[in-house]
């Protein structure tokens, strides 16, 4: 974003376009020779780098173009002063002694001033004279410099010349495809109304802010700037924007941008991916819900859901096998906000949804849709309890669908060892309900070892070869879950102890363990 005496615009009766810059050689030359004088300048005062820059305007440019590169580049510059005095205290210092002596009007006046202070400080005079104003801009030096190419320059600036006409806008509407799960989240990040319509594989959004509902304000409108380069991500993109640029005008021009033909101009726009949450809301809900042990994957805004013509980013989704339940965290509002909100809710249909509500903010109209949907007021932060109770509640009635289901079908196990969880997901069911049929069920040919199902000939195996090390020398429990493992069984202690070992502890470490049969007449288990 630039400076607004830097835009350089084109008008044409009631459209507004900025002058964008060609990627061809000339222009690639001109910031390249730019780039170059802020890497020659390494080490040296910024004021030293502002006189080349400003020799460079006389190469017939215009000085709205070399300026807008300069301050782009400026921002990946570190600059920093080279003394390590303060130089606050150091010019109190001397305005002290200043109002002291009077404003010095003569050379020996402003040579004795300087004197005392840097002897009453104790340092030189020419330490103090360097040190006075080292903290101003122009003083400051130049360090480093962040890498950057003449083509990513350059595309920067043309971003930069519509982010900041945008800054007048009053009302963006765009259409994409493709990269709109990152683009509905940062409309929400920034605060930003939204409608958005679906039309066939593409998504037209038309993006207004509480501000701008009551007057134009500039802060909303550096607002849809920055949304514009998560925009330009996007496949194909067009985007229509309102333009309110003079006030004494009181006329509102419009901008018209896509992909096709204006796309050239940003092709080396780099937009680095940010984890960002709309709300500290969100943000401590999802950390509290993650910490949990529920099984559940928590997913921040997930697909959008169709509602009538158009469709909603719901703020999260819970997803356990084949449960999908959405929430959606209403924490601000406008009441256009409100009411576009609440009609969307009701166009739903075959959705789980909990609407989670602000209670400062809450209205009666939210009440008539708790026939088809779950609320849950809330204050300062999401509970958990509630949402974890509905989720368990979900899944019990599917467990029980499951169960119903399992009844139906033979199980069909192939490998020799297998965990209830692995099939679980071979049967596209949730644990629990494999757990709860093999209560009923046993599988012929396998022995369930808590959460383990094992062949009985796999056990057999087993049994053989710890008998075999047992007679030729002792085992303790390390040597023993090493057979067990290399013959593909799981769960050292369950299997030993079905197979009638026991383990005699002499201490916490298992080498110093002992395994021994145990009393003889036992039944075996399997």
């Amino acid at each position: 974003m630039l400076p607004s005496s830097l835009l350089i615009t084109r008008r044409r009766r009631d459209r507004i376009k900025p002058v964008y810059v060609e990627l061809n050689q000339e222009n690639l030359s001109v910031a390249h020779l730019i780039i170059q004088t802020y890497t020659d300048h390494l080490g040296k005062k910024k004021f030293e780098l502002n006189e080349a820059l400003s020799g460079l305007e006389d190469l017939g440019y215009d000085y709205r173009f070399l300026r807008g590169l300069s301050i782009l580049l400026n921002r990946k510059c570190l600059l920093e002063s080279k003394t390590t005095l303060d130089p606050f205290k150091i010019r109190k210092h001397v305005f002290k002694i200043t109002h002291k002596h009077g404003f010095p009007t003569t050379p020996n006046a402003r040579q004795n001033i300087l004197h005392q202070s840097a002897t009453e400080l104790g340092i030189t005079i020419e330490t103090l004279e360097n040190t006075l104003y080292s903290d101003l801009e122009n003083e400051l030096i130049l360090k480093d410099i962040e890498s950057i190419s003449p083509q990513s320059l350059l595309s920067w600036y043309n971003l930069s010349l519509t982010q900041t006409l945008l800054f007048y806008s009053t009302e963006l509407t765009f259409t994409v495809t493709g990269n709109w799960q990152r683009i509905f989240r940062q409309i929400k990040w920034l605060g930003l109304i939204y409608i958005i319509r679906k039309r066939d594989e593409e998504y037209e959004i038309k993006v207004d802010g509480p501000t701008s509902l009551f007057k134009l304000n500039r802060r909303y409108g550096t607002s849809l700037a920055k949304l514009l380069p998560t925009i330009l991500q996007c496949q194909d993109w067009s985007v229509k924007a309102k333009i309110f640029r003079q006030k004494r005008e009181r006329r509102l021009l419009n901008l018209e941008l896509d992909s096709h033909k204006q796309g050239k101009y940003f092709a080396s726009v780099e937009i680095p991916a940010k984890e960002v949450y709309d709300s500290l809301v969100e943000q401590d809900f999802a950390k509290r819900f993650n910490l949990l042990d529920t099984g559940w994957t928590l997913t921040r805004e997930p697909s959008p859901i169709p509602v009538g013509r158009h469709v909603m980013l719901p703020d999260f989704l819970f997803k356990k096998n084949k449960l999908k339940i959405y929430l959606e965290i209403v924490g601000f509002w406008t009441p256009q906000y409100l009411q576009n909100k609440i009609k969307k809710l009701e166009l739903i249909n075959n959705i789980d949804l909990v609407v989670a509500v602000d209670k400062n903010l809450a209205c009666q109209k939210l009440e008539k849709l708790r026939a088809k949907l779950r609320i849950i007021y809330y204050q300062r932060k999401v509970p958990l309890k509630p949402i974890l109770l509905y989720l368990q509640e979900k899944e019990n009635l599917l467990v029980k669908e499951q169960i119903r289901f399992l009844r139906t079908i033979p199980f069909s196990i192939q490998k020799p060892v297998i965990d209830i969880k692995e099939l679980a997901n071979q049967l596209d069911v949730l644990k629990a309900a494999v757990k709860e049929i093999l209560k009923e069920r046993q599988i012929p040919g396998y022995v369930r070892l808590g959460d383990i199902l094992i062949r009985q000939s796999k056990l057999t195996e087993i049994k053989k070869r710890l008998d075999a090390q047992l007679e030729e020398r002792e085992l303790n429990l390390t040597e023993a879950s090493q057979i067990i493992n290399d013959t593909g069984g799981l769960n050292s202690t369950f299997i030993l102890d079905i197979l009638g070992f026991k383990i005699e502890w002499a201490g916490i470490d298992p080498r110093s363990t002992k395994i021994t049969l145990k009393e003889k007449g036992r039944k075996k288990r399997f």
